[in-house]
């Protein structure tokens, strides 16, 4: 059972949430400056912003508020993203399909299951983080990231794990901890490999 969260301890998820609006700001910002698109992936956008919404779901049907409210502009800068993704001719119509299956899938689970929200949430975010991970590995390509993108994910994930751990949220625990050792292993290939792309 979740434990309702102090002040202080909301502290804590609004600091997660706004790294991760940093982490989105300055991937969309790097897009947007150098048109490079290269490591990002539509389908693995369109699942990160059906993740946002699983979450924003979990939030709400949990009073919890401070995340809810946070998360609504992570989900407008991801969709910032996919939108420009989607301008690349190659990721236009994978990113249709994934939009077209994933949308109703979404809306579906949601609605039937919400007491599993962040479930979805997690899964979603580990559906989507997966390929890119296992494309960085075999490839050894990483441009297109941008390294300060990757450590306000980090901090994101650490404070939001605190804040799962806090209010005994195993969704929120188990996703953040998937979420760290991934950005872990992207950072180390992205530092082994950024001279190469």
């Amino acid at each position: 059972m979740l434990v309702h969260p102090s002040l202080l301890v909301n502290a804590l998820i609004v600091g997660g949430e706004g790294f991760w609006v940093f982490s989105a700001w300055t991937q969309l910002r790097r897009l947007v400056k150098t048109g490079n698109t290269r490591g990002l992936s539509a389908p693995s956008l369109t699942l990160n912003a059906a993740g946002n919404i699983a979450w924003c779901t979990y939030f709400a049907t949990n009073h919890l508020w401070y995340p809810f409210a946070t998360n609504i502009v992570v989900i407008v800068l991801t969709i910032a993203l996919l939108g420009y993704t989607l301008s690349n001719h190659k990721q236009f119509i994978r990113g249709l399909i994934a939009i077209a299956i994933v949308g109703p899938l979404t809306s579906y689970a949601l609605l039937r299951f919400p007491a599993e929200s962040g479930w979805f949430g997690m899964a979603y975010n580990w559906a989507a983080a997966t390929p890119q991970l296992a494309r960085i590995v075999h490839r050894k390509k990483v441009s297109g990231l941008s390294e300060h993108s990757l450590y306000w994910a980090a901090a994101a994930m650490l404070l939001t794990l605190a804040y799962g751990l806090l209010i005994h949220s195993n969704p929120l625990i188990t996703g953040s901890i998937r979420g760290l050792l991934y950005d872990y292993i992207i950072l180390i290939y992205y530092y082994r490999h950024r001279r190469n792309d």
